[in-house]
């Protein structure tokens, strides 16, 4: 292990290591995103007609608008090969794609920022995503004003320029989109996980403590009424035995878990719903899990204690649903074409999510690709079916990206390109062995 003292250190040299690696890496960030620019250049169209044809001619490619009006429609083969490539999924790298384009094309005075190497990335990038849904002349007064102020123009500042623009060129469009703007806003995201964690007293070892998280922005008077209820749950939560010494945050936790089964079991204003439903998963082999105290829960993919499954399933108002056990070492055949439910189900407890690299659709929503196609001799049987959200699908299928299975849920896929990437559950590795790469040019 390196030794975290130096004797040959001195603070200037650290800090002037500091400084110029921080240099480089904004330089590698304009260049990334001047590639973006040049490679859109060569995989896109400027008018619909030419799209329509290409469209056609290309077996399931679309031209899609990533940037906004008057910019170059982008080809969304080329957008998935180049997303790869970044190590992001396929949405994350169109939007990238997307900002390169807006800024080359409908911001010209700040994309002159990124060519001469006085304007940060991310910068240009924010601006490209606030412009984006501006008209053409809205856009080019916004980079008027803004190209010579781009490197200090806070985010703030930016967002009253774009709405200027808008009111100035367009005042009825800008109208309706601060109306949509708010609604769009507007969310809500529930993510489950475990957190492993050390028990204090007299518990000894490591446990695992299952945890949802909650994000969402809602309308003002949605959010002062479920701030009314959670904060009279949480009172209400004080005469329970298994909350009396509880702190406050933690009422306030558990109330929505109050609300939303109050609402599964209909008992929310008469509103007819469900009890809550315990689904346990046990798969064939449990080796891993022997001995722990824990169990697998299918639905948040996480593991939980026995105790805790305990609490869940005596809650009032719960159903334990009995699901018929898949063995995932099984291979399962059908005789035609469509995969059985069995076998949907199997595909889903083995893959998390799309095995495309870097993709996150959940393996619940997606295709199930026959690896070695059923049109030339691929069976229908678990070794040859993999899922594929419907975009990966037709990439794979239409323009040219080919994988193999490596063992069970483990997969190396080639891009048309020829780079490689092993996806795996536990996520996306590059293994392409790239030449020097080459230096980037001007866009």
């Amino acid at each position: 292990m390196e030794a975290l003292l130096d004797p040959d250190d001195t603070t200037s040299d650290l800090l002037a290591v500091v400084r110029t690696s921080r240099a480089v890496a904004e330089q590698a960030d304009r260049d990334v995103l001047i590639a973006a620019a040049r490679f859109a250049a060569l995989h896109s169209v400027r008018d619909r007609e030419e799209s329509a044809r290409l469209d056609g001619d290309r077996f399931g490619d679309r031209m899609l608008p990533l940037a906004g009006p008057g910019a170059p429609l982008v080809s969304e083969a080329a957008a998935v090969e180049f997303a790869a490539v970044l190590g992001r999924s396929t949405q994350v790298g169109k939007r990238f794609l997307g900002d390169a384009v807006e800024l080359r094309y409908r911001l010209k005075h700040v994309w002159a920022r990124i060519l001469d190497g006085s304007l940060l990335a991310w910068r240009a990038r924010r601006i490209a995503d606030l412009t984006r849904n501006l008209a053409a002349d809205a856009a080019a007064w916004v980079d008027q004003q803004i190209g010579p102020y781009a490197h200090q123009v806070g985010v703030r500042q930016l967002e009253r320029m774009i709405t200027q623009a808008a009111a100035l060129f367009e005042p009825d469009v800008a109208a309706a989109v601060a109306e949509s703007d708010a609604v769009e806003h507007r969310s809500v995201t529930i993510t489950t996980t475990d957190l492993p964690f050390t028990p204090t007293g007299a518990e000894q070892g490591r446990a695992v403590l299952a945890l949802g998280y909650l994000d969402g922005v809602l309308d003002a008077a949605d959010a002062l009424d479920l701030e009314q209820a959670v904060a009279a749950i949480a009172h209400g939560l004080l005469d329970q035995d298994d909350y009396a010494d509880a702190s406050l945050d933690v009422r306030r936790a558990a109330a929505l878990g109050v609300l939303g089964r109050a609402y599964n079991s209909g008992s929310l204003d008469g509103v007819p719903g469900v009890a809550r439903v315990v689904e346990l998963v046990v798969h064939t082999d449990t080796r891993d899990l022997a001995g722990t105290g824990l169990v697998r829960l299918e639905n948040t993919r996480g593991l939980v204690a026995l105790e805790r499954l305990e609490q869940w399933a005596t809650t009032p108002g719960t159903v334990i649903k009995p699901v018929v056990v898949v063995d995932l070492a099984e291979d399962i055949e059908a005789t035609g074409y469509t995969p059985t439910a069995r076998q949907r189900r199997q595909a889903e407890l083995l893959h998390a999510k799309c095995s495309f690299p870097y993709c996150e659709a959940r393996a619940e929503h997606c295709d199930l690709d026959h690896r070695v196609a059923y049109a030339d001799g691929g069976p229908t049987s678990s070794r040859n079916l993999t899922p594929l959200c419907r975009r990966h699908h037709r990439m794979k299928t239409h323009h040219g990206w080919r994988y193999h299975r490596i063992r069970t849920g483990a997969y190396r896929w080639r891009s048309p390109h020829g780079y490689k990437y092993i996806v795996s559950p536990a996520g996306t590795i590059d293994v392409s062995k790239d030449l020097d790469p080459p230096l980037v040019r001007a866009a």
